[in-house]
């Protein structure tokens, strides 16, 4: 055990460099002597064997506690990883050798060719089949290369292939891994196949090599030619900004600015899209990450965009995660309504597409210590004039909330975040807070990522929807007399999990509004969810986080007052990591398509989410 040294004696005491010297009268001199007739005690305490970070560094290894399967995972990466190679390359020696050596001789795999398929979609340029009735293993080590080669036809080779362990079933002698898994690539003829779904692997756990590959589901898509062509850089490639600016990443920046600026690393800044001066053409506001400036660009008749921010007065320097073009006062022009990190900025335009802050339009201090992140608009009480709700997340550096921690507590229920907003709109662009007389202040520290309005009852009056982190979520019905009932129970939509987006739209074409709520699907997480052990004796807060890793939730109006999930059958659910999701008819076919924007932080390291 090792020890400190401390000399005692009793008066004044002085830090220097972690040791602790006590010294006794007013005379003790500077060289740390002690005044005549007085002497040292010295005390020995006991200091740890090591410090509490070690505690929880340990803590962050596959292992260290009672979820093996991670360390199984971690085991299966490279085998994994070899497996993909044969996907990318069935007719490379190389491949084939390696995929050899992590399965066992007596492997067994489904044959990869389906013996059947469902049509789902078909159109000119898209066709999907659900393929069906795959048998059980019984393609031979050596002939599933060959096997894999026949079912790509067309395509000579993949060009990307990635596979997701999302469970692992843990036995003595052998282990079975689930998977999810996408594979994709182009035709000499130009048109592009994506096959995805979801496969069993044997792993026998002493000879450390897989044993059987299970089929269980696969869909294919073909598409004859892209709906999209990426045009970015003819759009907006003659500006400095864009090339200053918006291609540098937010890491590229962070190393630059002063931490005092407070770049963030989630690059929380969107975009909007609005007639800004008139012309009849959409203009794009850019916002970028604090200290540099938003970006207003103004579109031509040919197309192209040229960069208006500064003439126009909105090149801010605030980090800015939100900004909504809207006529805040109703003199037939397009203004602006900005989220940033710390106050709500309203931006009036004067009809020539050059805008004017309005002083003192929101309540002072209104957000208070919290940090408002996201804003929807609509009438909520049907006077003419545009309303906004403010979702706020946590609270800025140095805020605090009553649980004294900006941290969600608990993780899959919090009610410590900060307080959303609900602004009327008085005229003139400027608002006063009726989050309480609305009756919206209930419920309302939930850690609220976005908010979407629409009228799910279809009486006319814009209800509105939260998505909440770190637990439920909330839907507010509006009574119409001003004020809000919760009724997400009632409705059946509290929809466990990381929020992070809400969509209204009738996909099933049945003349009502449906829902969509973006959330965070984790392989991780429905690995380690996934095990009886975890939560053992609680199955409540067991299901409650296995849903939390889930996904996404598409929820259809029942059209009494309530929804169904129907998530899983839908096919809606797996949209990864997804921070952001719309509906849009992307194919013109009178069906509403789903775009969910995803992915996490992406740096050196391999072992991203």
């Amino acid at each position: 055990m090792k020890q400190r040294i401390l000399l005692f004696s009793t008066a004044s005491i002085l830090l220097v460099a972690g040791a602790v010297w006590i010294f006794c009268g007013s005379g003790a001199s500077p060289e740390f002597v002690p005044a005549p007739g007085r002497g040292w005690t010295e005390i020995q305490l006991p200091t740890p064997s090591y410090s509490p970070v070690e505690k929880l560094r340990v803590k962050t290894v596959a292992g260290n506690d009672k979820f093996i399967v991670e360390t199984r995972e971690r085991e299966l990466r490279q085998p994994l990883k070899t497996l993909q190679r044969l996907f990318l390359h069935p007719g490379s020696e190389t491949a084939v050798k390696e995929y050899e050596s992590i399965t066992s001789d007596d492997f067994k795999a489904s044959p990869f060719s389906s013996p059947g398929e469902l049509p789902l979609y078909q159109s000119k340029k898209i066709r999907a089949v659900e393929e069906m009735g795959f048998p059980a293993p019984s393609i031979e080590r050596s002939a599933f290369p060959a096997s894999i080669l026949a079912s790509i036809d067309p395509l000579e080779v993949l060009t990307a292939a990635e596979l997701k362990v999302t469970g692992i079933s843990e036995g003595k002698e052998l282990s079975e891994i689930e998977i999810l898994f996408s594979l994709s690539g182009p035709s000499a003829e130009g048109e592009h196949h994506q096959w995805s779904g979801a496969a069993l692997l044997g792993w026998k756990v002493r000879e450390r090599k897989f044993s059987f590959f299970q089929l269980r589901k696969r869909r294919h898509v073909t598409l004859s030619a892209s709906p999209f062509q990426d045009v970015t850089a003819r759009a907006l490639g003659a500006n400095d900004s864009y090339s200053r600016i918006l291609l540098p990443s937010i890491d590229h920046f962070r190393s630059r600015l002063d931490a005092a600026v407070g770049v963030g690393v989630y690059g929380h800044n969107g975009l909007a899209v609005g007639d800004a001066d008139g012309d009849g053409l959409e203009d794009l506001y850019v916002l970028t990450a604090a200290g540099l400036p938003n970006l207003l660009y103004r579109c031509g008749q040919d197309g192209i965009f040229s960069d208006a921010s500064r003439e126009a007065e909105v090149d801010l320097l605030d980090g800015t995660s939100q900004a909504l073009f809207l006529d805040l006062d109703n003199d037939s022009d397009q203004d602006l309504f900005l989220v940033t990190e710390q106050k709500l900025v309203v931006l009036l335009n004067d009809g020539s597409g050059r805008f004017l802050h309005l002083e003192n339009a929101i309540p002072e201090k209104i957000t208070g210590s919290a940090t408002p992140l996201s804003a929807a608009a609509a009438d909520y009480d049907l006077d003419g004039l545009v309303d906004i709700h403010i979702c706020s997340y946590v609270f800025w550096r140095g805020g605090s909330n009553s649980a004294g921690t900006r941290l969600p507590i608990p993780y899959h229920e919090a009610h410590n975040g900060a307080a959303n907003i609900l602004l009327k709109n008085l005229g003139g662009g400027r608002f006063s807070n009726a989050t309480e007389t609305s009756g919206l202040d209930r419920n309302n520290q939930r850690f609220s990522f976005a908010a979407a309005w629409g009228d799910y009852d279809d009486d006319g009056y814009p209800d509105l929807y939260t998505a909440n982190d770190f637990g439920s979520n909330n839907l507010w019905r509006n009574k119409g007399d001003g004020t809000f009932e919760e009724a997400t129970s009632a409705a059946g939509v509290e929809d466990v999990g990381a929020g992070m987006s809400v969509s209204w739209e009738d996909y099933d074409n049945d003349g009502d509004l449906d829902l969509y709520v973006g959330n965070m699907f984790s392989a991780a997480g429905r690995r380690v969810t996934g095990g009886n052990d975890y939560k053992a004796g609680d199955q409540l807060l067991q299901g409650v986080y296995r849903r939390h890793a889930r996904g996404n939730s598409l929820f259809s109006n029942a059209r009494d007052g309530s929804f169904e999930d129907v998530s899983l059958a839908s096919g809606a659910w797996f949209g990864r990591w997804a921070w952001g999701s719309d509906f849009l008819d992307f194919n013109l076919d009178g069906n509403e398509d789903l775009y969910v924007q995803n992915g996490f932080l992406t740096n050196s390291s391999e072992h991203d989410l």
